[in-house]
């Protein structure tokens, strides 16, 4: 399966929904979402992963930059829709610290 990466900005909020693989295949895709998508400042970012299959480490280095680089404050950022065995490596990594993990 191809990984693919969209984004819409309503306001000062964007979404980004991650389908597929959340590695590192998707970084370009991945940065353009937050970076060259965006007009203005953002307060905050809700990333839909109900559609990624996988993520592995360099997925959540992706997470990771991408909160250093918007420097966003820790609840600012959502990961929504995580499939079980996504949700249990985020927590087990302990990324529930800096980003909100529903």
């Amino acid at each position: 399966m191809s990984s693919t990466v969209t984004s819409n900005q309503q306001g000062n909020h964007l979404n980004i929904a991650i389908a597929g693989r959340f590695d590192f295949s998707i970084l370009q895709d991945f940065r353009n979402a937050y970076t060259l998508e965006v007009e203005g400042p953002i307060a905050g970012i809700s990333i839909d992963l109900s559609r990624s299959e996988h993520m592995d480490s360099s997925g959540m280095g992706l997470l990771l930059t991408l909160k250093k680089e918007l420097k966003l404050d820790s609840g600012r950022i959502e990961l929504n829709n995580c499939k079980p065995h996504i949700r249990d490596a985020l927590l087990a990594a302990r990324l529930d610290h800096f980003f909100k993990v529903n």
